[in-house]
């Protein structure tokens, strides 16, 4: 029973670190097939969050710069390659190549992830800013597939 009560009593911790260091935690959505969206995008932060395991879950960075928030909404489409942003979209993605350490106060953070904001916040895709070609468009990876 010992070993119970210290699980239990490491989740509020844990939710309270979280909570102090300006993180978020998501879960993994279904995403799309097609069609236009808007999301919100967030610093991913790598140490906290499981991509790839059973239980997927995703742990977002704020930007300091506006209150632990997101770093910016972005539009685009859904088609068999990913979620493509649009021109404007891509171009403040492009933007913020090499500033989300800083801007998120992680220094592990190099990745984007994309945030549909409703009733139950779902990470669905992710990108990174480094790794977007100069011109051309801007795809961020499904999480769902």
């Amino acid at each position: 029973m010992g070993g119970r009560l210290g699980w239990r009593a490491l989740v509020p911790a844990v939710a309270l670190g979280l909570l102090l260091t300006g993180c978020e935690g998501v879960g993994v959505g279904d995403a799309p097939d097609e069609g236009r969206a808007s999301y919100q995008a967030w610093g991913l932060n790598e140490a906290s969050s499981d991509l790839d395991g059973e239980d997927r879950t995703v742990v977002l960075n704020g930007d300091l710069e506006r209150d632990s928030g997101p770093l910016l909404t972005v539009d685009g489409r859904w088609d068999a390659t990913g979620f493509v942003l649009d021109d404007s979209s891509a171009e403040q993605v492009r933007a913020l190549a090499g500033q989300l350490p800083e801007r998120t106060g992680d220094p592990a953070c190099h990745r984007l992830v994309l945030v549909s904001d409703g009733l139950v916040d779902r990470a669905v895709a992710v990108l990174a800013p480094d790794e977007q070609p100069p011109d051309g468009p801007v795809t961020a990876r499904r999480l769902d597939g």
